[in-house]
């Protein structure tokens, strides 16, 4: 690792959303992060590879909008 590590607080600017949502989805597992003590950091190319796999769309056990052709 040769970068710094991020705070939530430039996670949140990165990602444009409030710091407490990063707090919960830090909370929750949902971003990945790394735990110092009672501190949690983010790696910067982290962050970016869970944004990509966000970007590839809806998972296989989600329905797609479909809009209905008999209207």
């Amino acid at each position: 690792m040769t970068e710094r590590l991020l705070t939530a607080k430039e996670v949140a600017e990165f990602l444009a959303v409030p710091e407490s949502w990063v707090r919960e989805a830090t909370r929750a597992g949902r971003l990945p992060h790394l735990a110092l003590g009672r501190y949690r950091r983010y790696e910067r190319q982290a962050i970016e590879s869970w944004l990509a796999e966000k970007q590839q769309g809806p998972s296989t056990g989600r329905l797609a909008f479909r809009p209905d052709s008999s209207l």
